[in-house]
């Protein structure tokens, strides 16, 4: 009995150029069905594929060692990073002197203001005390004082007094983080204080002593006195006029 064998064609191209012969094997590297001459010479190929690829990766972990065996720690390690920060030294340096002029004329220029403004404020409580003290001197010369020119001296010098301890308190701040510089002030507050005006002096009636009185009761006492003896004159008058009107009728 004869047995058949199925042949397959050899899948060889060969620049366009099919092969004839029948295949003898299946390459696993390419999947085609190849015939012994093929397989042999393809397997060949793939050999000197393999070779070409390992000795150029030979060459290149040569040159990679070599590489190795020469390397160093760089100086953008080394090196470099020292030479930033000094730049960074240097220019914060630069900036922070920068900075620090900026806001020293900035406090100057708070200084002059609050300069003006003190010399005012303290010229207005200067002639404010020299006014109390001519005030003072005024009530100084009356027997008695009314409540209303004590309280009055009191309140004026309660409020000089306050300011004086209000200027004790005034002062110019520095916050300061990185390259922010804050200026914060405490100085006068935002009303203006006004110069005392002169007022016109309140006449305080002296209490007269128990003498004085009783002459005044005295005088008074004659005075009316002298009225009455007058009204009484008067009266008579008249009295002495109807009598004789009296008289004149009855004849």
């Amino acid at each position: 009995m004869s047995t058949n064998i199925e042949s397959k064609p050899c899948q060889a191209n060969d620049n366009g150029m099919t092969c004839e012969k029948d295949a003898r094997a299946k390459c696993f590297h390419c999947s085609r069905n190849l015939c012994l001459t093929h397989l042999t010479e393809h397997a060949q190929l793939l050999e000197n594929q393999t070779r070409t690829f390992l000795h150029s990766h030979e060459t290149i972990l040569n040159d990679l060692h070599n590489k190795f065996e020469c390397l160093s720690i760089s100086s953008r390690i080394l090196e470099e990073p020292f030479i930033q920060l000094e730049k960074w030294r240097l220019d914060a340096h630069e900036k922070l002197d920068q900075l620090a002029i900026q806001k020293r004329q900035e406090i100057q220029i708070k200084i002059s203001e609050y300069r003006t403004i003190f010399n005012k404020k303290t010229n207005e409580q200067k002639q404010k005390i020299e006014l109390l003290k001519k005030r003072l001197n005024d009530l100084s010369r009356q027997a008695q004082l009314a409540n209303k020119d004590i309280k009055y001296l009191q309140d004026k010098m309660n409020e000089t007094q306050q300011f004086l301890q209000s200027i004790e308190k005034h002062s110019i701040k520095i916050s300061a983080y990185d390259f922010f510089v804050n200026i914060r002030t405490h100085f006068f507050d935002t009303q203006s204080s006004k110069i005392i005006q002169p007022t016109s002096p309140v006449v305080v009636q002296p209490i007269h002593s128990t003498r004085n009185s009783r002459q005044e009761i005295k005088e008074l006492n004659v005075s009316n006195n002298g009225s009455k003896q007058r009204f009484d004159k008067k009266r008579s008058s008249s009295v002495s006029l109807l009598e004789k009107k009296n008289l004149f009728l009855n004849l």
